[in-house]
C-alpha cells in the first residue's frame, strides 16, 4: 500500500514538474533565460526546448504515451546535464541526476493508473 502511494506520489511529482519547467521555460522566465543563454540558445531553440519539456510532461500522463513522455523527459535532462559539464558547472549538472533517476524509476514501475484508466 505504502509503495503504490509512493508510486502514485512520484508520477504526480514527475508530471507536475515537467508541466512547470515547460511553462517556466515557454513563459521566459529569467532565470531559465539565462540558464539556457549560457548553453548559446537562441530564443526560438528555448522555445522548442520549453514545448518538448512540457509536451513530455503531458505525455507521461496518459497510459498509451506514457512510454515516450518518460523517454522524451529523461532525453531533455541528460540534455541539460551535458550542457551543464560542458560549460564546467558540475554543481548543475548533480542537480539534475535525481530528476533523471525519477523518469527512470517511473519507467520500472510502469503507469500506476493503467487499470484504472484503460478499464
Amino acid at each position: 500500500m505504502i509503495l503504490k502511494i509512493l508510486h502514485s506520489g512520484l508520477f504526480l511529482f514527475v508530471v507536475f514538474m515537467g508541466i512547470k519547467q515547460g511553462f517556466a521555460i515557454i513563459s521566459g522566465e529569467t532565470e531559465m533565460m539565462e540558464m539556457f543563454e549560457e548553453f548559446n540558445f537562441n530564443k526560438t531553440e528555448i522555445l522548442l526546448f520549453g514545448i518538448t519539456t512540457l509536451g513530455s510532461g503531458i505525455l507521461i500522463f496518459f497510459p498509451k504515451t506514457f512510454l515516450a513522455g518518460n523517454f522524451l523527459m529523461a532525453a531533455t535532462i541528460l540534455l541539460l546535464i551535458f550542457l551543464q559539464i560542458q560549460n564546467q558547472n558540475i554543481k548543475g549538472a548533480f542537480i539534475e541526476i535525481p530528476f533523471l533517476a525519477m523518469n527512470l524509476i517511473l519507467v520500472y514501475w510502469k503507469h500506476p493508473f493503467t487499470k484504472v484508466l484503460l478499464n
